[in-house]
């Protein structure tokens, strides 16, 4: 019991960090497993706003994973870029992963415009979240994966060309 809240404080710390005006770097200390370790799709169920679960085990093709906190300076700059160039976005099924509420997820992606098909929001539990992706420094943290296989992990803020290039 103790364990767990500790990891939930630990999170909660991280993405607190972002909010401030000088942005801290906070190292959680999570093992990864080994689906971490060997660059594969993890195994982690989202829960989506319409109260939907999907496994990301189960995506094939394109994924862009995206965890985020919704109160988060950097996050929401990252949300307006994004919005701003849906078209790279196109071929791609996209998951804005929180650990906060499901409304908190909905309202967000409403005020970011972020309603397109392939465009999901949902929530997963914080241990979830660290055990199957592993360490996660700061928010945004931003996923790529092809064919179930991670392309890169960036994390912070990122340019919109940067981001391009990768998914291309």
């Amino acid at each position: 019991m103790m364990k767990k809240l500790a990891v939930i404080l630990m999170f909660t710390v991280v993405l607190a960090a972002c909010q401030k005006e000088k942005t801290q770097e906070v190292v959680l200390n999570a093992k990864p497993t080994a689906q971490v370790l060997a660059n594969n799709m993890p195994a982690l169920t989202i829960t989506q706003t319409d109260g939907s679960k999907v496994s990301m085990k189960d995506l094939k093709g394109k994924v862009l994973l995206v965890c985020y906190n919704p109160g988060c300076d950097h996050c929401q700059r990252e949300a307006k870029l994004i919005s701003d160039n849906k078209d790279m976005l196109t071929g791609y099924e996209v998951f804005f992963l929180t650990p906060e509420t499901l409304d908190e997820a909905a309202k967000f992606a409403t005020e970011y415009k972020l309603m397109e098909p392939n465009i999901h929001f949902g929530r997963s539990e914080v241990g979830d979240i660290i055990n199957s992706i592993g360490q996660i420094t700061t928010v945004p943290t931003f996923f790529v994966y092809k064919d179930q296989s991670l392309v890169k992990r960036m994390e912070g803020e990122v340019s919109i060309t940067e981001l391009r290039s990768v998914m291309r």
